[in-house]
């Protein structure tokens, strides 16, 4: 009977080690403050995200940057996977894991002086409850609770939340960088039906050439190699455009057989641009990066590790096992410290590219104006009669051009004001 009342609590216990890491105080505290911090930090992001103005609702068959990486969380399966790891973490009740290991482990002490009794006639038998140290259940829910004690599980537990969150953050920046992408071939299809549609007029002044015998047939031939050429790229292009928006559509739960249109890409404003403080936000994005505490966490669990720390507890004197582990941890420490010279260096990098990407913006709106008034004057030399109508529609090209570089200019401004943005808020850093 014994025997099978030990065998049912091994079960319980090993679904209960089995639902997952969690922590819990023994009375003290210890444990306690972790936790309730935890509950803190939640309950504050909640209520920032409560308070943030929400876009509008998208309409049927198109999607806004504003409302991407919310329509994500709500209907891409990676992230929802992410998010139900993140709400079981969450609901962790860490004193009622605390009580149950220690009734269960108090249980399986009982159990064995129990059995030791029976055996001696019901007589007590003094430390048979020691026994319990050789039973491997014992053992695991020990290691458990200890780790409850201490508060090690609920640390483990918020390091596992941070990983969780943050490759839901990334996952939504591989979307935005679609977007983005996306947005540039477009505008490339438009300038390519532009460069046709100009190719088309000087195929059909050749023509009128080649019948004057001005030009020869091979002349005409290879400028309609050219726009073949041309053509074909541009078929390329929109087929790449449709796969990456069946990608696109799959992250948001949009109908893959239906066409979806993608809003314009926000403007930076100046207000935005001369908000950005460099040292404090690299400051932010220090604390926030997940990337960094990683490199700094990697160098504790070794040095915390048990092959290390007998070597620094002293527990070790073997010459090799002492050298190979300090220059084991001198190197992680190194990496650790290249980790950190290089992030503050690609923030820093990354900033100057914004203010770059910034002023280039402005040089290229200095041109169209310019542009502008040329067409104006080609416009009125047209009236006059002293151009011909493919000349004005060559001014037209030209400022149309003109205006995609500023097209160009604003969608690069963007990416990496946005790249800026995803640092200092999330300490990932994609510029």
């Amino acid at each position: 009977m014994m025997k099978k009342r030990i065998t049912a609590l091994a079960l319980a216990l090993a679904m209960l080690l089995g639902s997952g890491a969690a922590s819990a105080d023994d009375g003290t505290g210890a444990a306690e403050t972790p936790a309730a911090e935890a509950a803190s930090t939640e309950t504050e992001g909640t209520s920032a995200e409560a308070e943030a103005p929400k876009p509008e609702p998208d309409a049927e068959g198109t999607l806004s940057f504003g409302n991407l990486g919310a329509r994500m969380k709500e209907n891409y399966l990676p992230l929802l996977a992410l998010n139900e790891s993140i709400i079981d973490i969450e609901s962790h009740d860490y004193e009622w894991r605390y009580e149950n290991l220690r009734t269960s482990l108090n249980y399986i002490v009982h159990s064995y002086e129990d059995t030791a009794k029976a055996a001696n006639n019901g007589v007590d038998v003094p430390g048979s409850g020691l026994m319990a140290w050789t039973d491997s259940n014992y053992v695991q829910a020990l290691n458990a609770f200890d780790k409850l004690k201490d508060g090690t599980t609920v640390k483990d537990d918020q390091d596992l939340l941070w990983k969780y969150r943050n490759t839901q953050e990334l996952s939504v920046v591989a979307g935005e960088t679609l977007y983005m992408q996306i947005k540039a071939m477009q505008a490339q299809d438009e300038e390519i039906s532009r460069s046709l549609a100009k190719l088309d007029r000087v195929l059909q002044e050749t023509e009128l050439r080649r019948e004057l015998g001005q030009v020869s047939e091979l002349s005409l031939t290879q400028l309609k190699n050219q726009r073949t050429q041309i053509a074909s790229g541009q078929q390329t292009l929109r087929m790449g455009i449709e796969t990456m928006l069946l990608t696109l559509k799959n992250m948001v739960g949009a109908e893959l057989d239906k066409p979806l249109s993608l809003g314009a890409l926000p403007e930076v404003t100046a207000e935005q641009l001369a908000a950005m403080d460099l040292e404090a936000d690299l400051e932010k994005a220090r604390a926030v990066s997940y990337e960094l505490y990683d490199a700094k966490k990697q160098v504790e669990d070794y040095r915390k590790g048990p092959y290390a720390s007998e070597v620094y507890s002293g527990k070790s004197d073997k010459f090799f096992e002492v050298s190979q582990v300090k220059h084991a941890l001198e190197a992680m420490k190194l990496r650790q410290q290249q980790t950190e010279q290089n992030y503050e260096l690609n923030f820093r990098t990354l900033y100057a590219q914004v203010k770059d990407a910034a002023q280039v913006l402005d040089a290229k709106r200095v041109a169209v104006e310019s542009q502008e008034m040329s067409y104006a004057a080609a416009a009125l030399k047209f009236e006059q009669g002293s151009i011909s109508a493919n000349a004005l529609a060559d001014a037209a090209d030209e400022l149309a051009a003109a205006k995609d570089a500023v097209a160009n200019a604003e969608r690069d401004l963007f990416s990496k004001y946005r790249s800026y943005c995803w640092a200092v808020e999330y300490g990932i850093l994609n510029g």
